[in-house]
Formats: structure tokens, C-alpha cells, sequence
């Protein structure tokens, strides 16, 4: 882990002093076993919604902890296909955090609903005082959003939800392997939604996963993607299975191996996290948002917020820079 740590820092600083080029967003991993795996797919005679796919949805399933898994063709398509299968459509009210990805209003606007934007609180998740403001009668739905990788609670927005019949679909496009009291993001809501992006932490290029412990969500999930071949009247929800899309048997087998490196790479994005809060730590200048002890970050950002009103954000990086 200590060899990998040092290879991580020095490709950030060689980055850094290349003049060249800009710093990556992210460098996608891209093991040499991850690209075995994409090989192999292609001697299958089934090079979609084959068996590897199966295997990816019931491998990340138990890796979340929740008891169903749909594999998607990115994280919009695993919001939207959520909203549908809980019956959010024309007249809803959906409750979403207004720090977050378009994607998040965006999948409620693909259903016909209306987004209700509500404040985030200072750990930038969403703000459990501003969900209880904005609900209304024709509030049908939540998307809470773990944001940059830190779980929001999502025990609180659950029992807020249930009081008022209200479904929640957790937006975890940051957060794959962020937990709370030990429960992984994705497993408390009624749907959980998850982006295998090439900047996400685990990536298949492009692609997604829907989660849910609900048989009847699952079954809805599998008929949509399928353009209803499983339903008894699918002219319904014909429409709307473009925008899901079923899986190649590549994506899946890439996203196989790659979830098999990611307690390792989540290790390590924590061991970056804490020597910057180390060294930030006495600055007057510069915070960092710190983690209560019941929650595991997957740090999928890690977010470092400027005291100093003399600082602007060009400035910081010419001073971070520095050796």
C-alpha cells in the first residue's frame, strides 16, 4: 500500500510540474487484469445481458448490502428508471439538494415531476431542516446526494420520508463503498443509484447500477430495461427503455475486476484524505471537512474549503504548487 501511496503522489506532482499539459481530473485504474477481463468478453457468444452481467449485479448487490442490483447504462439512467418504477411522474414534487450533478434534476425532469431544490448544511450534504420546510402535499419523492463521497443521513431523511409516505432514491454517483453505522450507501433508500463514469472511483467507461431491496422495484428495473418484454402490457413503458439500455458483457466483466481492486483503492483515497488533513490541520487559511466517527468516506473528492477571504481559488493553486 506504502509503494502504491508514493506512485499516486508522484504521478499528482509530475502532473503538477508538466506545463504542458492540465492536471487530470482523475486518472482512470486500469489494471492489467481489467484489461484481460474486457478480452475474454469478447470470446463470448453473448456480448449483452449475458451471464457476466448477471454476475456483476448479484457481485455488487452483496458488495452494498442491498438485495437486488440492475445494471444500467449510466447513473441518469438508474435515477430515472428509480423514479419510474416508484410511480414519480406529471404532478410529483421530488426534494433534491442544490449542490449536486445535472443529472440529479434532470432524471426527475425525464419523469415529468418538478425538482424542488433545498440548502445543503456545512458538510455540504443535503440539510435535514430544509427537507422538513419543503415538504408539501405533493412532495412524492427524495434524492438525497452523498455528496463527494461522504454518506449523508441517510437514516434521517429515511424515517422523515416514511412519516410522510414519501420514497427516497439515494444519489450515490460519488459515494461507491461510503457507509454510515456501518451500511453502505445504496442500501437504505428505497433505490439506490450508482455511475461507473470514467471519473468515478470504479469505472466502466460508461454505465450504472441501480440498487433496491424491493422484489417489485427489481422486477419493474428488469422490465424497463428489457422494454417490457416481462410485463403483461409493456406499450407503458416502451418509451422509456432507450434511456436505461441493457449492458455488454464488457462493461460487466470490467466492472467485475475493478470491484475487486476497490477496498484497496478506497484504503487509499482515505490515507491521501488524512495526510491532507494533517497538513492543513493548524492552517488559518485553509479547512478540511471532517468525518464523524460513524461515517467511512469513499472520497471521491476531497473537499478543502478556503478560510482566508484573500484567497481566491487561483491563488491556492499557485501556493499548492509550491514544493
Amino acid at each position: 500500500m506504502k509503494n502504491r501511496f508514493d506512485f499516486m503522489k508522484k504521478k499528482t506532482i509530475d502532473a503538477f510540474n508538466d506545463a504542458s499539459i492540465s492536471v487530470p481530473f482523475i486518472i482512470p485504474e486500469i489494471t492489467k487484469n481489467d484489461k484481460n477481463a474486457v478480452l475474454n468478453a469478447l470470446n463470448s457468444r453473448l456480448l449483452t445481458d449475458g451471464p457476466k452481467l448477471h454476475k456483476f449485479e448479484s457481485v455488487f448487490a452483496k458488495f452494498t448490502g442491498a438485495k437486488f442490483a440492475v445494471g444500467v447504462s449510466n447513473g441518469t439512467a438508474a435515477l430515472h428508471l428509480s423514479l419510474k418504477a416508484l410511480g414519480i411522474g406529471k404532478g410529483s414534487e421530488v426534494i433534491i439538494p442544490d449542490l449536486t450533478f445535472v443529472a440529479t434534476a434532470s432524471s426527475v425532469l425525464l419523469t415529468g415531476a418538478t425538482p424542488v431544490l433545498v440548502d445543503v448544511d456545512e458538510d455540504l450534504n443535503i440539510s435535514i431542516p430544509s427537507i422538513k420546510k419543503a415538504i408539501t402535499t405533493r412532495t412524492k419523492a427524495i434524492i438525497p446526494v452523498h455528496f463527494a463521497g461522504k454518506s449523508c443521513k441517510i437514516r434521517q431523511i429515511a424515517s422523515i420520508a416514511k412519516k410522510n409516505h414519501i420514497v427516497v432514491v439515494e444519489d450515490c454517483a460519488h459515494a461507491i463503498g461510503s457507509s454510515i453505522e456501518g451500511k453502505k450507501a445504496g442500501s437504505i433508500g428505497d433505490t439506490g443509484c450508482f455511475s461507473f463514469f470514467s471519473t468515478k472511483i470504479m469505472t466502466t467507461g460508461e454505465g450504472g447500477m441501480l440498487t433496491t431491496n424491493s422484489k417489485e422495484i427489481y422486477n419493474f428495473a428488469i422490465a424497463l430495461r428489457e422494454r417490457g418484454r416481462s410485463m403483461d402490457d409493456p406499450s407503458e413503458i416502451y418509451a422509456y427503455s432507450w434511456r436505461s439500455g441493457r449492458v455488454p458483457e464488457i462493461t460487466a466483466l470490467l466492472g467485475l475486476s475493478q470491484l475487486s481492486h476497490l477496498d484497496e483503492w478506497l484504503e487509499l483515497r482515505n490515507q491521501i484524505a488524512r495526510e491532507y488533513n494533517t497538513t492543513f490541520k493548524d492552517s488559518k487559511d485553509l479547512d478540511t471537512i471532517r468525518d464523524p466517527e460513524n461515517v467511512f468516506n469513499a472520497y471521491w473528492k476531497h473537499i478543502t474549503v478556503i478560510q482566508n477571504k484573500n484567497i481566491d481559488r487561483v491563488e491556492l493553486a499557485r501556493i499548492l504548487k509550491q514544493d
